[in-house]
């Protein structure tokens, strides 16, 4: 209980998260959560009140109990509030046949490959006789054509077209890109041209995000005009600014395989360089008095909300600003403080701002980085006494790498599969290398600002700087064994990870040997665990025809063993390819479709006028590839399945009276149209019917 009483908003934190969490899962317990709130705060009140009269010791742990409950029940109820409870005018309680909309930009140009992307704020909706108001926002993507160009935040556009809701994941185990944007209020996208993009004004919306805008459009013009050469000018961009949208994907796989993508992404190690920036020349500050305290801790927040504005205020900058603002104040206190107590009220404000925060994978690593780096990093650079003072920094620098990747990498390896092996050495080039580059790209873009000779002296010296840097990174990326890739974690073995760090950490502090046998216990318990998910699939034979974008592809999987049979595809489609397929495979601990593809040529499918016929395990599938009324037969033809593509069927009578089969399956290469058509057909016909389109991949048991 002493322990607990030192960090009073690492324990509101925590119940804060829990009732977030517990939302998602038992929703009907916030049915009246107004009225549930409020008798909570009215017996917490009752019971504080009866605890002074009586003696507070005897009821504290009751109180205690109580306020938990409340804070944990303002967490679902949060949630419930911002994305749940929409009103009656929301677009997504309007089913109306959409002929165009309008809004407002409400974010910067977001560049894609083919696309501009912008979140856009919708006012009204445009249907064949009417205007309906409403409200909710969208992702607006553009297409880059020679018509496009750049909205600006604030920009009130009419947009001829519909906007539609985004997908379910078609097949399983694939990135739920639906579930992401829902939790950020994002319910839908529309795909238009430049010319069906009207812009009709433009509005003042809030002064401190336009202003943002605008000096981080000012520093990318300025990185642009002093660092043209494309790779180093991404690799800037994404430092100095946040702006990913031009990264060299050569260099994002060489900075991922060498762990150090973190560099990257503008967050808390960018935000925490800035401060150890401010330290370094206003530090003196706080040995001067009380007023010198209060002055160094006005600056630091004043300095770190400025650069936050310079990189256009994204959610991670928020995040890592807010931490780094609880820091500050903690370092400006005249009495001691507690920095875990200040991380915990640094994640309270940030989720009662925003409780789906805690799903971003940015706020759980930078969270978790900076705990392993404050509680592991001084007890092991203090484990080993280095007298060189060269040899010291670079102890030092691996005694931060450790802790972080110590308290990280149980997030990453459940995230992104993957460990890189030479951390260790690339953490040793990047956390210095990026204190340089980002305190000379600040003075790059503060110089170029106002003398062009000396800006671009600056910008010539930073490029040739990042260039060394990149290098370097590719010289770690090419070593051998770089990565470790294709790690498979589910949730059970996240909490079993941590579960053993912690204890194995506690058990090095304290000393306790019993401490140490729980860590072996749950590291008995992980092991089971993965054995029993390992036997489970082994015991797997089932096919899966996936649903992809114009194209067929079934997997037969038998235990451990997978072969994906696949119609034509190209080297650049792989990717996508591994995108949709590759998630299931590793769920199921599979190798990756790249070692294990066949063409249904290699399968042995014959082809005979328009239609293809073969066997994938013990299942016999008939493929039509186009218009087959003309053909006939002299026998009815027995098989499983049946595949549809391109419209190939026009009438489910004709089907019947020539072949005998259990499912008829619609491939994604017919429209939806066609799809509801066949269906409508099917039903009136009593058969079995799987549209990949519409009800996303079909997994066939073998057993």
């Amino acid at each position: 209980m002493f322990f607990w009483n030192s960090y009073p908003f690492v324990r509101l934190s925590i119940a804060l998260i829990l009732g977030v969490i517990a939302f998602e899962q038992y929703p009907l317990l916030w049915k009246q959560p107004t009225t549930i709130l409020m008798l909570g705060i009215l017996f917490c009140s009752i019971s504080v009140y009866f605890s002074k009269k009586i003696g507070f010791h005897k009821l504290r742990h009751l109180n205690g109990l109580l306020c938990l409950f409340v804070i944990s029940f303002l967490g679902g109820f949060l949630v419930k509030n911002k994305y749940h409870d929409h009103p009656a005018s929301h677009y997504k309680n309007l089913e109306v046949r959409k002929k165009g909309f309008s809004g407002l930009i409400i974010s910067p140009i977001n560049e894609r490959e083919n696309h501009f992307r912008y979140e856009l704020s919708l006012s009204q909706i445009v249907t064949t006789d009417s205007l309906i108001s409403t409200e909710g926002t969208i992702h607006l993507y553009i297409y880059k054509d020679s018509a496009a160009f750049p909205l600006q935040y604030g920009d009130r556009v009419n947009v001829f077209g519909a906007f539609y809701s985004i997908q379910e994941p078609g097949n399983p185990a694939e990135f739920n890109y639906k579930k992401y944007l829902e939790r950020q209020n994002i319910y839908a996208h529309a795909f238009v041209k430049a010319a069906d993009v009207d812009v009709a004004g433009h509005e003042s919306i809030n002064p401190i995000l336009r202003w943002s805008f605008k000096l981080r459009g000012k520093a990318n013009q300025i990185i642009d005009d002093l660092i043209p050469q494309p790779r180093e000018n991404g690799i800037a961009k994404a430092l100095l600014l946040g702006i990913k949208d031009h990264l060299d994907n050569d260099m994002k796989k060489a900075y991922s395989a060498a762990g150090a993508m973190h560099v990257l992404a503008v967050s808390g190690l960018h935000v925490g360089i800035i401060f150890m920036i401010i330290k370094l020349i206003f530090g003196r500050l706080r040995e001067t008095g009380l007023m010198g305290r209060y002055l160094f801790g006005a600056i630091s927040i004043l300095l770190i909300w400025l650069y936050a504005c310079v990189t256009g205020l994204s959610p991670s900058v928020l995040r890592a600003a807010t931490m780094f603002s609880f820091v500050a104040i903690g370092e400006a206190s005249v009495r001691e403080t507690n920095i875990y107590n200040s991380l915990g009220l640094a994640a309270f404000i940030l989720i009662l701002f925003d409780p789906h925060f805690i799903y971003s994978v940015g706020f759980q690593l930078s969270f978790a980085a900076v705990i392993g780096i404050v509680y592991l990093q001084p007890k092991l650079y203090k484990s080993i006494n280095i007298h060189n003072l060269l040899m010291d920094k670079a102890w030092a620098i691996t005694c931060v790498s450790i802790a972080a990747q110590l308290a990280t990498f149980p997030l990453t390896a459940y995230y992104f599969h993957q460990f890189p092996t030479y951390f260790l050495i690339s953490n040793l080039i990047v956390i210095p290398a990026s204190f340089l580059m980002l305190t000379g790209g600040i003075f790059m873009i503060l110089m170029g600002s106002f003398s062009s000779a000396i800006g671009q002296l600056c910008g010539q010296i930073l490029q040739k700087f990042i260039w060394i840097i990149n290098e370097l990174i590719s010289y770690v990326h090419l070593l051998p064994n770089s990565l470790i890739e294709w790690i498979y974690m589910d949730w059970v073995g996240l909490i079993f990870t941590y579960a053993i760090v912690f204890t194995l950490i506690a058990a090095l502090h304290f000393g306790a040997f019993r401490t140490l046998m729980v860590s072996g216990t749950l590291i008995l318990g992980q092991l089971t665990w993965g054995w029993t998910s390992h036997q489970h699939q082994a015991l797997q034979n089932e096919l899966i025809v996936y649903e992809l974008s114009d194209r067929l592809a079934i997997d037969y999987i038998q235990g451990h063993a997978a072969m994906l049979y696949i119609e034509f595809y190209s080297d650049e489609e792989l990717d996508m390819l591994s995108y949709q397929i590759d998630p299931y495979r590793l769920h199921s601990h599979l190798r990756p479709i790249r070692e294990s593809m066949k063409s249904f040529e290699e399968a042995h499918f014959t082809e005979k006028d328009v239609i293809r016929y073969g066997s994938i395990g013990n299942q016999k599938f008939i493929i039509f590839d186009s218009t087959t009324f003309h053909l006939d037969f002299n026998a009815m033809i027995e098989t499983d399945h049946i595949i549809i593509n391109n419209g190939a069927i026009k009438s489910l009578t004709w089907l019947q009276n020539h072949f005998i089969f259990d499912n008829l399956i619609i491939s994604t290469k017919n429209s939806i149209y066609y799809s509801r058509k066949i269906k409508k057909q099917a039903a009136e016909h009593g058969l079995k019917i799987h549209s990949l389109k519409e009800d996303g991949a079909l997994r066939i048991s073998l057993n």
